[in-house]
């Protein structure tokens, strides 16, 4: 699976609690932040997915965060 695709999965699986990019970056033992930022970016906007300026719904420190709405 893709870095992209378990990004997508994890905000998908949260049901539309946001999660900032620092969460992914823990949650997915990611390298770096940017790596969810670029795919978190991209996602923004298009599918259900919102990235706003908002708590995140795991460390519930208020920056951008994604979430998914069906």
């Amino acid at each position: 699976m893709t870095i992209a695709a378990q990004i997508e999965a994890l905000i998908q699986r949260l049901e539309g609690v946001a999660i900032c990019d620092d969460c992914i970056t823990d949650r997915l033992n990611l390298s770096v932040r940017s790596q969810a930022n670029v795919v978190t970016r991209g996602l923004g906007g298009g599918r259900g997915y919102v990235r706003e300026k908002r708590p995140c719904g795991l460390c519930s420190s208020v920056k951008v965060s994604t979430s998914h709405h069906r």
